[in-house]
């Protein structure tokens, strides 16, 4: 298959074609030991700094995968409008990320 450079937008309002999308099905069955990836361009640190490569990790079904954990544990609760407003009215004015960083430090006045 011949290189084609395109903008992602294009990419998705093209439509495949019969012969790509038999290619596509003929890769799909192979495992990945069997398929040729030479011809991909080498991942260099100016690359990715530069935005031209994306990587991503931490993700999929692996154990252990996934946005590393905080530390912080996830709760619902309710507020009256009045106590919302103070919480986000005490973020600005401590110039706090967000309204959750206005909990966390009325939380260690108590």
């Amino acid at each position: 298959m011949p290189l084609v450079t395109m903008t992602l937008a294009e990419a998705l309002a093209r439509p495949l074609t019969v012969t790509e999308r038999a290619h596509f099905a003929a890769l799909a069955t192979k495992p990945d030991a069997q398929i040729d990836f030479s011809d991909r361009s080498e991942i260099t640190a100016a690359a990715i700094a530069v935005g031209h490569v994306l990587v991503t990790g931490r993700g999929g079904v692996r154990t252990a995968a996934g946005r590393k954990s905080l530390g912080k544990l996830r709760k619902t609760v309710k507020f009256s409008p009045a106590a919302i407003r103070r919480f986000q009215t005490c973020a600005k004015r401590k110039r706090l990320p967000d309204f959750s960083a206005a909990l966390e430090a009325a939380s260690r006045t108590l």
